[in-house]
């Protein structure tokens, strides 16, 4: 039998392990629960790891010219991955925003592009076909070119970050990148597709500020939407679809064309509203939100009232308060067709667009 002595050396060994095992135990959960967080966080924001979002950065004043800054900002609304400043910068390399720009291999226009990238990525941006020599034709393809160039070269393991690879693609064609599995090395084409990446990525740096909140890019949304904003095959007013990509590009949430719908028109809030109207989802369908997504919603509802000139906003509806242009002052909203404040428009943001601007 061992003696006293020896009992209390091992009671006290014991105790001591048992608390080493409560001490791991402890870290286990705590680092458990710090991996759920995150993998909730980034379940949350589909762009994490990915290139920063218009919304994140804007581009500084004098880095687009003027004549050019609503064609700039509707262009980006085509490609939320797409950091403004990456956009002028390329522009600014491609063409020194020159639309009539022509190139000695045949290039032309702001994005100079060749007559074959052209027929196959060409964007209409206003309605009257797509021409190449059309400033915000050619803004709009460019945009829309880097995304699709984004998605040929990310996720693939090459060497190097999403927009200097997509930006070699720009100018040296995807297969160029594959064949590197990155950009391609001063060795190749005499150094032009890296000194053209070198050059863009600098030029981006010194022109990047941080964004204004609810903005696509620095400025601000014009006051009044372009005629050349184009109807959608699917029928949407021009504001109101720039406003659906809008929302998209500065708080990456999904917003439908499904989810948008034309008002036959009606009276409501002592005026006459005809115009279209989109439900911003920030949680599931019939959900009360979390925190986050009353946070978020708040956000989108509060932006879209600041902004409302340019985006030609009438009324805006989220918990159970109401926004319109005619009043326009947050107050408690009664829903004409009688269904429960408590539970109407709870899980998304409704905002009705005017048609007719």
């Amino acid at each position: 039998m061992p003696g006293a002595g020896l009992r209390r050396q091992l009671w006290w060994f014991a105790g001591i392990a048992s608390a080493l095992v409560a001490a791991l135990v402890a870290v286990a959960v705590t680092l458990a629960g710090v991996v759920v967080v995150v993998g909730v966080l980034a379940a949350r924001d589909p762009q994490r790891g990915t290139a920063p979002s218009t919304s994140s950065v804007a581009v500084a004043d004098g880095a687009v010219p003027d004549r050019y800054r609503a064609a700039f900002d509707y262009a980006l609304t085509l490609c939320p991955a797409l950091p403004a400043p990456v956009l002028a910068a390329q522009i600014t390399q491609e063409s020194g925003w020159d639309p009539r720009a022509v190139s000695s291999a045949g290039a032309r226009g702001l994005g100079q592009f060749m007559p074959g990238t052209w027929k196959e990525h060409a964007v209409d941006a206003n309605g009257g076909g797509a021409e190449i020599l059309d400033p915000a034709d050619s803004l709009a393809s460019a945009a829309a070119y880097d995304c699709w160039l984004l998605d040929q070269v990310t996720g693939k393991g090459y060497d190097g970050d999403a927009i200097s690879l997509m930006l070699a693609a720009y100018n040296a064609g995807p297969g160029a990148v594959a064949r590197y599995e990155g950009v391609p090395p001063p060795s190749f084409s005499a150094g032009q597709t890296h000194d053209y990446v070198a050059a863009i990525t600098a030029m981006a740096a010194r022109d990047t500020v941080e964004a204004v909140p609810g903005l696509v890019v620095a400025g601000s949304v014009p006051e009044r939407p372009l005629p050349a904003w184009p109807v959608g095959a699917d029928g949407l007013a021009p504001n109101t679809e720039f406003g659906r990509r809008w929302l998209q590009a500065s708080f990456g949430v999904v917003v439908p064309v499904s989810s948008c719908a034309a008002s036959s028109g009606h009276v409501e809030d002592s005026y006459h509203y005809d115009g279209h109207a989109c439900d911003v989802m920030v949680a599931p369908a019939g959900s009360v939100p979390d925190a986050a997504g009353t946070q978020l919603g708040w956000a989108v509802a509060n932006a879209l009232v600041a902004d409302h000139r340019g985006l030609g906003v009438e009324q805006v509806i989220w918990q159970g308060r109401i926004w319109t242009a005619q009043r326009p002052t947050w107050r408690d909203y009664e829903n004409p067709l009688g269904s429960s404040v408590t539970l109407d428009h709870l899980d998304h943001v409704h905002v009705s667009f005017d048609r007719g601007r």
